[in-house]
């Protein structure tokens, strides 16, 4: 059985981007068969009346009700994700009766978030998780929607997903995590994405990372968007994160088949076994092929080998974008100076007609792998169109693309806590030298293993 996935939005961004995500995955539902509409359904949706489905006999005038847990410190946030949702074109809404707010935010630093606001809501939010995991059949894991830079999202974001595990542990939690500007959103953003980092590598088993520079170029560059919002921003990033969690079938690297193919992936156990089997490094990243402005997508042909050729040159050199692709980089050439990325594992999802016999054995190289990764390409397929295009290709990969970033993050925060900047902010909320130690340890270890690989 595939199982039901309750979605947990955290913080503004978090709220944002699950809102944009059940958009997505309802939009889909409605241009499927009414097998796979049911299918996305399960697994996301529920029946107004609390059942575990929507039902087929409900009235017309009844919506699916997302199976998500809305927690904010601010109740317009909450309020903009329900209204949002209550007038989508797609009919879908949330329970009211699962959102948790209260009457003033976290100002930007983790530590109130974590040690303040955490222990206040911990019991409440708690309950309304298991209300939404008991309305499942089959509970097939929690994603957890967040930033990584601010005090609500990130802090009380943290305090959440350990909360979680210690009441699910046998449960996989996926967390998808928004990297702020490196311009700088906040000016204390290096030591929040530091202290949640630390603290969802050791909870989670997957933290995917989607950076706000990547989602700004690729609507630029890509869907043509001369300024983009951040809904355009989070429509990318939403978009990307579907074409793993829709309905797919496990297939061999080769048509020919393999161990599994024909079964549907189990969501999300599936995905974290897929991609993260050293559980020292849980760091993922997401691809997309094609991307591109909805106006283009009828007078554009798609070809799988052109898609997976693609997809490849982007997991070589880092890139999450298609735009300016590098395309004189080779695993095992001197690549004139230039750096391949090395991947510990990777997922290939495809979509549209062909899946079943695309070719992917040019992701399978097996000079893109360490020797020692078992298994280093799974890939699952699905007949349905995918936002429209007759092929597409999803790729969650668990490689060295995030390095640099945290990298840099790391030496600013250094810098930072060196000349004691803004260190009295998170003292006050119970967060010190002790707690920073730690997390610069714990990040700097799994920055250390993704490097030697």
């Amino acid at each position: 059985m595939p199982g039901s996935v309750v979605t947990v939005q955290l913080g503004q961004c978090g709220n944002q981007v699950g809102c944009e995500l059940f958009d997505t995955l309802a939009r889909e539902a409605a241009a499927s068969s009414p097998s796979v509409r049911d299918e996305i359904h399960e697994a996301f949706f529920r029946s107004g009346d609390g059942a575990a489905r929507p039902s087929s006999s409900s009235s017309s005038s009844s919506s699916p009700t997302a199976r998500a847990v809305l927690i904010d410190m601010e109740p317009k946030v909450i309020a903009s994700s329900l209204k949002r949702a209550r007038r989508s074109s797609h009919r879908w809404r949330y329970d009211a009766n699962s959102a948790l707010a209260f009457q003033s935010g976290s100002g930007n630093n983790w530590a109130r978030g974590y040690n303040t606001y955490g222990g206040l809501v911990r019991d409440e939010a708690l309950e309304l998780v298991r209300r939404e995991a008991e309305r499942c059949d089959h509970l097939g894991g929690f994603l957890l929607t967040q930033s990584l830079a601010g005090g609500t999202g990130a802090g009380l974001g943290a305090f959440v997903a350990e909360a979680i595990r210690d009441e699910h542990r046998g449960a996989t939690i996926l967390n998808h995590c928004v990297w702020p500007y490196e311009s700088g959103e906040v000016i204390v953003q290096c030591y929040n994405t530091l202290l949640t980092l630390s603290t969802l590598l050791n909870v989670s088993d997957g933290v995917c990372v989607v950076q706000n520079e990547q989602l700004h170029r690729a609507c630029v560059g890509a869907l043509k968007i001369k300024r983009p919002t951040f809904d355009d921003m989070n429509g990318v990033a939403a978009t990307q994160l579907a074409g793993v969690l829709l309905p797919s079938v496990a297939r061999g690297v080769t048509p020919a088949g393999g161990a599994g193919c024909g079964r549907k992936l189990m969501l999300l156990h599936d995905v974290s076994r897929g991609a993260c089997c050293d559980p020292t490094m849980r760091l993922l990243s997401l691809r997309s092929v094609p991307m591109m402005p909805q106006t283009s997508v009828d007078f554009t042909t798609f070809a799988w080998p052109g898609l997976i050729k693609r997809a490849r040159q982007m997991l070589l050199t880092g890139t999450t974008l298609e735009e300016g692709l590098d395309w004189g980089v080779e695993p095992g050439g001197d690549g004139g100076g230039r750096v391949v990325t090395r991947c510990l594992a990777a997922m290939a999802f495809l979509r549209g007609k062909g899946a079943e016999d695309a070719d992917v054995g040019a992701l399978s190289d097996p000079r893109l792998f360490p020797t020692w990764t078992p298994s280093p390409l799974s890939v699952s397929h699905s007949g349905a169109r995918f936002c429209g295009y007759d092929a597409s290709l999803t790729l969650l990969s668990n490689c060295q693309s995030a390095c640099p970033p945290i990298g840099r993050m790391l030496a600013r925060a250094y810098q930072m806590k060196h000349a004691g900047a803004y260190l009295h902010q998170y003292a006050e909320h119970g967060v010190g030298e002790g707690e920073f130690d730690e997390a610069f340890g714990r990040v700097e270890d799994v920055l250390a293993a993704y490097r030697a690989m």
